[in-house]
């Protein structure tokens, strides 16, 4: 394929996120040329706060601008982007930037249980890691120092841990303290997350100050993102090119990944050659990218003649609960989540049943408008003035939302498809995505939910409501996974794609399943693993 440019390196990555990033800078350190080509633009957290601010949508998405060369969802327009394939909606968020999704997680920094990587092992469900815990173990360990993890020795949510946490815990928030107390007559107990946030100054970032804006944005950096790695891999010697949005993956006679070619804003082509080759573009964009390089050598798609790319599609879903206490719980105040219900998170029962994580709401009813919404209805019952004021901060003060968030199984026919009509702004085929809640799922948020009403009743709420189990747009994961075996997964337990020597794939695509402990410690830690397989005698194929 001819081409405007042409660029060779040692190993080329795709995506600069959490998984691009970690990556970059492991292999840049043990002396590889690294090249990552980036779909979305360098952005400044000063504009991306301004964006958000100005932005009357305060979503997940608020602070990011709409890309047109290089699309991501929008709040409130997830069905302008993905082609819904099921019954249940699919709003699964994440960005196209440089430092990728991380700007806008929550900050939840938890390692995978053991019994996490051994779920049909231990409850006859879902599929087994081909790894164990122990391999990741190490890595863990790294990740958290390079991140400077915030946590409580006492919560470890069901991960062993060799020393303590490189960072003490971020307090409980007013809200935590208020629900504590209710808990034991419940026969419940409540537990501090570990975080991806400054509890003191650390690597040039400052201490967490409550701003209640983790998602979309921490306004000061006191909250870990990838950008941090993105600029220690450049000092470290890698080369990140943005608006290089990689189209196509080139495939040679012996079916080796020969190139990637990608686009440029003007229209010109960018070649890129490499000894290795790396997708890091998140569990959306990976399948989209392997599908739609299907050529001779690959006639369903790069890595797909399993046809295993974009099956497994893994989420969590989520079901809310809120009311107005009797009494003040104070929220809007610290991180927007800082503790949860230690129960159902892990245990045998998960042969029945979905693990389930219920965290405390310090963003209150529905995040940063609740505050807004709330005047209007004080303003139309004719209160104005400093009357307003005070039944304004006396209603907020008892606003308390309570968040299940449940494991789905992995389904071969949950998945992401091209759609063979609709395109994207960039005239690229949109996803199709299909996806159907199990019961197994809904069993478990049906025993969150029984549980979290009694909370509410024990702390005499009132105006008690919640909604009906919903996908979560915080997680993706699944599309690419891990496996031995080559005909129910891409990738093998390094990582290494089943039919291309020199094609690797890392970030949550590769998981094999979701529980309720996040992710993004987890990319990372493999990202290191990764580095140590290909920097090894013969690793880069």
């Amino acid at each position: 394929m001819t081409a405007d440019a042409t660029e060779a390196c040692d190993v080329a990555i795709v995506g600069s996120g959490v998984a691009g990033a970690h990556a970059a800078l492991a292999l840049a350190q043990k002396g590889l040329g690294v090249i990552v080509l980036e779909a979305g633009q360098r952005r400044s957290r000063a504009e991306l706060t301004r964006t958000f601010f100005a932005n009357p949508v305060k979503g997940p998405q608020s602070a990011y601008p709409p890309d047109p060369f290089a699309p991501f969802p929008e709040d409130g327009r997830y069905d302008a982007f993905y082609t819904q394939g099921g019954a249940m909606p699919f709003i699964g968020a994440y960005l196209r930037l440089v430092g990728g999704t991380s700007w806008h997680w929550t900050g939840f920094a938890d390692r995978l249980r053991p019994s996490d990587f051994r779920m049909r092992s231990l409850f006859g469900v879902g599929r087994d890691w081909p790894i164990p815990y122990a391999s990741l173990e190490p890595y863990y360990e790294r990740a958290e120092a390079e991140w400077g993890v915030s946590g409580d020795p006492r919560f470890t949510w069901g991960a062993p841990r060799r020393g303590p946490f490189p960072q003490p815990p971020i307090p409980p928030s007013a809200l935590d303290l208020a629900i504590a107390p209710v808990l034991a007559r419940l026969g419940l107990s409540a537990g501090l997350f570990s975080h991806a946030r400054n509890s003191v100054p650390f690597d040039g970032r400052p201490v967490c100050c409550g701003n209640n804006t983790c998602v979309p944005i921490c306004p000061i950096g006191a909250k870990y993102d990838a950008s941090v790695h993105v600029a220690k891999a450049e000092a470290a010697g890698a080369r990140l090119i943005d608006r290089a949005r990689v189209d196509f993956i080139e495939l040679d006679a012996a079916r080796r990944v020969a190139a990637l070619v990608a686009k440029r804003p003007d229209g010109s082509t960018l070649r890129v050659t490499a000894r290795h080759y790396l997708l890091c573009c998140h569990a959306i964009e990976t399948p989209r990218l392997l599908l739609a390089s299907r050529q001779a050598q690959a006639p369903n798609g790069v890595a797909n003649g399993s046809d295993n790319v974009g099956r497994w599609l893994l989420t969590q879903a989520n079901q809310d609960i809120q009311g107005l206490t009797r009494d003040p719980v104070l929220p809007y105040r610290g991180p927007q989540q800082t503790s949860g219900i230690e129960q159902l998170r892990d245990g045998p029962f998960r042969r029945h049943r979905a693990a389930v994580g219920t965290s405390f709401m310090n963003s209150g009813w529905s995040g940063n408008s609740d505050a807004t919404d709330v005047a209007r209805d004080l303003i139309a019952q004719g209160l104005k003035g400093s009357a307003l004021a005070t039944a304004l901060n006396l209603r907020v003060a008892r606003h308390l939302r309570l968040n299940a968030s449940a494991e789905t199984l992995a389904r071969r026919e949950n998945r992401v498809e091209l759609d063979p009509v609709q395109r994207d702004a960039a005239g690229i085929p949109r996803p199709r995505v299909t996806f159907a809640l199990d019961d197994y799922t809904r069993r478990g948020l049906a025993e969150a939910l029984r549980l979290n009403r009694k909370v509410f009743e024990a702390l005499g709420a009132t105006e008690v409501r919640w909604n009906a189990p919903y996908l979560s747009n915080a997680i993706i994961a699944g599309t690419t996974r891990m496996g031995r075996d080559a005909r129910h997964s891409v990738v093998d337990p390094d990582l290494r794609t089943h039919e291309h020597a020199n094609l690797s794939i890392l970030g949550p695509s590769t998981h094999v399943s979701a529980p309720v402990n996040a992710p993004s410690l987890t990319v990372a830690a493999l990202a290191y693993r990764l580095a140590d397989r290909l920097t090894a005698p013969g690793g880069l194929g």
